[in-house]
């Protein structure tokens, strides 16, 4: 499972330079890797513990007299899979075979393409060690790896500029984001001397000077640092800024496979969450329900398609995030697991949604939804499969919100919001994009309009599949068993009723606004959208004020100090050298009048009450 990618990255980089072959270099790896997935999920299928196989990688004798736990620095590789990671990883393989296969014929105008299919090979490859990896040192080198490989995807046209300046975001972002994920490592590392979460755990509260302060630190770090990567709202901006610039490939894998990747590391670490106290998991919570509903709303005043997309996916993931921190508040709830199975399911219509806007966009040549329309009949299978992902997008909480919220409390109250919203969202788009005039000037020229290429439609409509297969499988308990091999209950089927029903509702009433005033709804929505882009010059431009700005003032100031200082100490050391130098001509007794008158008058000067 780890070898597969990385073989395929190396003999992309040392060999292939064709397009065809280095597509087919990183399919041959990513089935490989699929297949291994596979195999050992087949193994796991009985069994309810997981596969762990442990190897020392580095050990250091610091030298301490102090706690056994420090006195030796020791990083481990442990690779362990079980359920979780298994299904995990061939959500996130499938997505990848989804996007290549699309890729390789819709993309190939795309400049790089050996280095393109490179970068990929290279972020299954971090993928698959991230999610297998319990050391956390060892976590966060394939996290910052398949981090690296994110930017460098997103930012592949390099000669293009809009490309450029978006791609600062990309990095600068998530680096910031992951940079709280490796300080939460560090302070859990500085306390108790352990990496490895397996026996981290257990020891939270048994170290001699453990504090919860300590614990509530270690773990707000920790869900920043995550929830950056997953790109839940106000994190999202390095994915939506990205969206116009970046291939579509590469937007889709990133919208897809990062929100799989970080759910689950988030349920692996949540037991140190639960260490710390009920206020912490009270606000995490909290903040992913606000979360779930901004990103709806934020969605729901864009005018660009494929940003729209990326907002109503981040809403169903913030939707899955809640639940399942949810499921970790008190002892006696087991249904965490069920968060994660939402976010496995909107995964691959996340994907698929990239794919398909990304078609419509190119063929109708704009980005602007008030410009587009009449794809149903112009682009029938690319419209198709932004209906099925509005419907995938929808009902993809349905499973994770009946068996575990509670529909009259404020927080079911709050969810049910996020995924009205959200299906409201993503059926617009599909409405906006398929129906009425196209009022673009390829409007004149319809036989430009078309979809894309044949052999490249399927891909989208697969993933969509799988999407909804995902949901489906989410309402079944067993599905929920299988992932934790945990005991689940099962909710009526009133209940499962009433969830659909609220993502049923959100497409009818996108349905109803867009069919009924279409163009208005549009002016409302970008008349609305100027007040986000108003905070957000506003938010710019205190912190150009107040932070770039002197930091700038600093830098040029501190430019011109360092020279001067340079030239100063330099006179001073010449002026001495001079001195010293007449000093070594002169006469060995006049040197030591010198010194001797010298010496006495700093004596005078130290006495008491002379320099009173």
């Amino acid at each position: 499972m780890v070898i597969a990618p990385l073989a395929a990255f190396v003999i992309a980089v040392s060999s292939v330079r064709t397009r065809r072959g280095s597509v087919n270099t990183a399919m041959l790896g990513a089935l490989v890797t699929l297949a291994a997935t596979l195999l050992v999920g087949w193994g796991l299928a009985k069994r309810t513990s997981g596969f762990t196989a442990s190897y020392v990688y580095l050990t250091a004798n610091v030298g301490l007299n102090g706690p056994t736990a420090f006195q030796n620095f020791e990083v481990d590789i442990v690779l362990h899979a079980d359920h979780l990671s298994v299904v995990a990883l061939a959500v996130i393989e499938l997505c990848l075979i989804g996007v290549l296969g699309w890729h390789r014929v819709a993309g190939r105008n795309e400049p790089g393409p050996a280095r393109f299919q490179a970068l990929i090979s290279a972020f299954l490859f971090g993928c698959v060690g991230t999610l297998l990896s319990t050391d956390l040192a060892e976590l966060f080198t394939f996290w910052a790896l398949t981090g690296g490989a994110t930017y460098l995807m997103l930012a592949h046209r390099w000669g293009d500029e809009a490309a450029a300046r978006s791609g600062r975001i990309a990095l600068a972002l998530p680096f910031l984001t992951d940079l709280f994920l490796l300080c939460g490592i560090a302070v859990l590392y500085s306390r108790y001397g352990q990496q490895n979460l397996s026996l981290l755990v257990p020891v939270l509260h048994t170290t001699a000077g453990w504090t919860v302060g300590q614990i509530v630190v270690a773990s707000v770090l920790l869900f920043v640092g995550v929830a950056g990567r997953m790109a839940l709202w106000p994190l999202h901006s390095w994915l939506t800024q990205t969206a116009t610039t970046a291939p579509p490939a590469a937007s889709a894998i990133a919208a897809a496979a990062w929100p799989v990747v970080g759910a689950t590391v988030m349920y692996r670490l949540l037991p140190i969450f639960v260490n710390s106290n009920a206020d912490t998991m009270r606000w995490f919570v909290i903040a992913c329900g606000m979360s779930a509903v901004l990103a709806g709303l934020y969605s729901l005043v864009s005018i660009e398609p494929r940003k729209a997309l990326v907002l109503a996916g981040a809403g169903v993931t913030a939707v899955g995030a809640a639940v399942t921190i949810h499921g970790f508040q008190y002892h006696g709830f087991t249904f965490a697991v069920a968060g994660l199975a939402c976010v496995y399911a909107a995964a691959p219509a996340r994907a698929a949604g990239e794919l398909a806007a990304s078609n419509i966009a190119n063929a109708m040549r704009t980005d602007d939804m008030r410009e587009m329309g009449d794809a149903w009949r112009r682009m029938r299978s690319s419209a198709a499969v932004l209906l099925g992902v509005a419907i995938a997008l929808g009902v993809s909480a349905a499973g994770a919100l009946a068996i575990g919220v509670d529909s009259r409390a404020r927080f079911g109250m709050t969810l049910g919001e996020a995924v009205f919203v959200v299906a409201l969202a993503a059926m617009r788009v599909f409405l906006v994009t398929s129906s009425g005039p196209l009022r673009r000037r390829r409007a004149f020229e319809p036989d430009r309009v078309r979809d894309a290429p044949r052999a490249s439609l399927g891909w989208p409509y697969w993933l969509v599949l799988g999407s909804l297969v995902l949901a489906a499988t989410s309402l079944v308990p067993a599905w929920l068993t299988f992932l934790d091999s945990g005991k689940h209950s099962t909710a009526t089927a009133a209940t499962y009723a009433l969830w659909v029903a609220i993502a049923v509702a959100g497409l009818a009433a996108a349905a109803l606004s867009i069919g009924g005033n279409k163009d208005g709804s549009l002016r409302a929505s970008s008349w609305l959208s100027l007040l986000p882009e108003r905070l957000e010059s506003a938010g710019q431009n205190v912190l150009s004020r107040y932070v770039v700005n002197p930091a700038v003032r600093i830098v040029e100031s501190t430019e011109r100090a360092v020279p001067a200082a340079d030239a100063a100490v330099g006179r001073i050391s010449h002026i001495s050298g001079r001195y010293t130098v007449a000093a070594l001509h002169s006469g060995d007794v006049g040197v030591l009048v010198v010194m001797a008158v010298l010496l006495s008058l700093l004596v005078a000067l130290l006495s008491p009450g002379v320099l009173r």
